[in-house]
């Protein structure tokens, strides 16, 4: 057991949203999602299947395959690492899904802009 335990890896994402109009902090919604290994995929940390190693652009940093020598060999997939990954891309995927509903119901209960009135814009 203790075994089993010891490369737990996870992901809790925590989310506070201000209900109404208020900021006060006593008008808070939460909710909670967690991502481990019984929920999510493991991640890639290489070239995904198919790929070929090629040389990037310049300016661009994502993982090619390719150093200016030459490919370089494929990384370790798997373990504790492989599943963190999993873990932080299920969790994004599931805070842009969340924040868009949320922004979405913000526009739906937001009474119109006034006509005629500008923006205020600070300068800072």
């Amino acid at each position: 057991m203790a075994d089993q335990n010891r490369h737990a890896v996870s992901v809790k994402a925590i989310y506070r949203i201000p209900t109404g109009n208020s900021q006060d902090s006593s008008n808070l919604s939460e909710t909670s999602c967690s991502f481990d290994a019984s929920n999510v995929e493991i991640g890639v940390i290489g070239l995904p299947k198919g790929f070929k190693a090629t040389k990037p652009q310049a300016g661009d940093y994502t993982y090619s395959g390719m150093h200016d020598q030459g490919p370089l060999p494929p990384p370790k997939e798997g373990g504790d690492m492989a599943l963190l990954i999993g873990c932080v891309q299920e969790a994004k995927k599931h805070s842009d899904n969340f924040l868009t509903e949320v922004i979405k119901k913000e526009k739906l209960h937001s009474p119109p802009p006034e006509k005629g009135k500008a923006s205020k814009k600070s300068k800072n």
